[in-house]
Parts: C-alpha cells; structure tokens; sequence
C-alpha cells in the first residue's frame, strides 16, 4: 500500500499575525515537523504548497521536499488541493490531506492509512478521538480525479466528504492532537502547552 500526502501551507495566516508554516513546533518549524509527521507515518511524497509566504517557508522546508506554489492562494484551499493533486504519482493507493495549521500525529496518519486499506468498501478515513473528527483525512486514489477537480464554490473538500459519506470510515485515536486548529495566538499557546 502506498500512500501520499498533501499539506497545505499557502494561506496568509492574517488570524496568527504571522506565517503559521514558521511557528515554532517542538524545536523546528511547524511547516518541517508536518512534513516529517507525515513522511515517518510512511508518505511518500509529501507534497507541500505554498503562497503566501512562500519563499520564506521554502527555506525552512529541508533540501529534498516537494512543493508547488499556488499563485491564487487568496481564491481559497480548493485551488492548493488542485495544484498537488495534479503532482501525486500514478503508483499512489492513498492521499492525505492535511494542513499546516493542524499538527499531525504519525501514528494516527498511519492508522488511518492501514485502517482505509483493510477495509475494501471505505474510500476515506478520518482519525477520530473522543468521539470527535480530526485529521488529516485520508483518501482511496480512486478520489484522485474528484480532488484534482475539486472547487471552492462547490465548498471543496467538504463536498467530496459529503458525497462518499457512507465509503467513510472513522479511526479512533489516543492522541488529541488530531483536534488541534491552530488559527490564533491563544489556540497556538494551548497547543503549545498540551504538546509538553
């Protein structure tokens, strides 16, 4: 079972007051400690887009990292899930879609991704923990096409999760921090104080 990931990291973070992607996460910027969540819990490739802020979080991406920009990035979310959802390889059985400003757990994406692969009638896993959706969503690459076409006024993602609710399975975790938003200063200092 293969899988990719997609980790968007465009937007403008006008709420945080300054670049999410750059936010200090356990000792290194939360744009690399997504990423690497993403690779160990076995993403192969993990693909980054950027906007906003994007050559100042490239230079805190390491040397070898995938990404893409998103010229359009004010248009919304549904324009940076296109952009890499058109660079996943063909060899791909599964996609996560995560974003920046939501840490991810390794072993919840990996949970995840072995959970959708077990079960042949589900087309998406969504972590899952005290009974409350978290993320990042993992999806069959039979959606690929659907996420390569997917549009901010047909309100993106929500849409395809709408469509294939009865293909979706829910994963549950240990780990809180599949429930972390991080969109203003306060809710980046809790994070901060949960992840000690």
């Amino acid at each position: 079972m293969t899988a990719a990931a997609i980790l968007l990291a465009a937007g403008a973070s006008s709420r945080m007051g300054q670049p999410k992607p750059l936010l200090d996460w356990r000792g290194q910027p939360l744009v690399a400690a997504q990423l690497a969540a993403l690779a160990a819990a076995g993403c192969d490739p993990v693909i980054v887009v950027l906007g906003a802020h994007a050559h100042a979080v490239r230079r805190a991406l390491p040397p070898a990292a995938r990404s893409t920009v998103n010229h359009a990035w004010r248009q919304g979310r549904a324009g940076s899930i296109r952009a890499a959802a058109r660079l996943v390889p063909a060899h791909i059985d599964q996609i996560a879609i995560a974003s920046v400003d939501q840490p991810c757990s390794t072993s919840a994406v990996r949970r995840a991704i072995d959970a959708l692969a077990a079960d042949p009638h589900a087309n998406i896993a969504v972590p899952r923990h005290a009974g409350r959706n978290g993320h990042p969503p993992v999806f069959d690459a039979a959606l690929l096409p659907e996420l390569q076409r997917v549009a901010e006024r047909s309100e993106g993602l929500r849409e395809i999760r709408r469509r294939w609710r009865d293909a979706t399975i829910f994963v549950d975790v240990d780990d809180p921090t599949v429930l972390l938003n991080l969109n203003t200063p306060d809710d980046y200092r809790r994070a901060l104080d949960q992840a000690r």
